[in-house]
């Protein structure tokens, strides 16, 4: 491991024994995921190999690996899946990233393997940015689309890797986003999943199903794509009236 880097999570390893500012709000937030962002600096430090990406250190490891080494008390409140999702947050808010084809050396891709880890790479902490996720917990789901919408390809690319998926890599159309927006302008008032089914009807080249569609809006909200255009709140506190839905019902409103 080449000395910057060591010194650089020797850093983050200082950081996150003693957190302050957006990491102590992360870690009063979220102790999961400050526990997660621990287990891989250290696996790093103790564990990071050279020559599967040109210049940095990595740490080949699977969802479930990853899970066990976190320790009991997580393995005891977490699941595999909640781990993946704790992940993507680490790399939207700039703390890890995961590597893609386009990052591993030519060995390494030649190197037949039947189940290919992750591939996780630790960023310097004092420039990750933890107010992007503080809205978000084990159980948002983020997908490559939302993502590059909100934040750029080059975070996206971070975040999700391609080594194990073919589906599509692209954003959410921008026309049909504005057209969306519109249309609830129109309406006024919208539940959360029939505004689900109209995103859909303006995104054509997405076949995916209602659900990936309800996780996707909720997503866009909660890294501030609709801020100061549309609201997601309950019927009680929309104002509306004649929906034939109960108070505490998720609605979309124009802000």
């Amino acid at each position: 491991m080449n000395n910057n880097e060591l010194t650089m999570i020797q850093n983050n390893l200082k950081m996150l024994k003693q957190p302050t500012g957006q990491l102590k709000t992360a870690y009063n937030h979220n102790s999961g995921l400050i526990r997660l962002l621990k287990t891989i600096n250290a696996l790093m430090f103790h564990q990071g190999q050279a020559g599967i990406t040109k210049g940095h250190m990595v740490l080949p490891l699977s969802a479930r690996g990853l899970y066990r080494a976190c320790g009991k008390r997580f393995i005891e409140t977490q699941t595999i899946d909640t781990t993946k999702q704790l992940t993507k947050l680490l790399c939207l808010a700039g703390a890890i990233k995961v590597l893609s084809w386009k990052d591993l050396t030519q060995a390494e891709r030649k190197r037949t393997t039947r189940h290919r880890p992750v591939y996780y790479q630790c960023l310097d902490l004092r420039e990750a940015d933890f107010s992007r996720i503080n809205k978000m917990d084990r159980n948002t789901v983020l997908s490559y689309a939302t993502v590059v919408t909100c934040y750029g390809k080059e975070l996206a690319d971070n975040s999700f890797s391609d080594i194990k998926t073919t589906s599509k890599r692209e954003s959410f159309d921008g026309l049909g986003l504005e057209s969306f927006i519109s249309k609830v302008k129109e309406q006024g008032v919208v539940t959360y999943k029939d505004a689900a089914t109209m995103l859909k009807e303006y995104q054509h080249d997405f076949k995916y199903g209602a659900k990936w569609f309800r996780e996707s809006l909720k997503a866009l909200f909660l890294m501030g794509y609709f801020d100061g255009r549309l609201e997601l709140t309950t019927y009680a506190k929309s104002g509306g009236k004649g929906l034939p839905v109960t108070q505490s019902t998720k609605v979309i409103i124009p802000s």
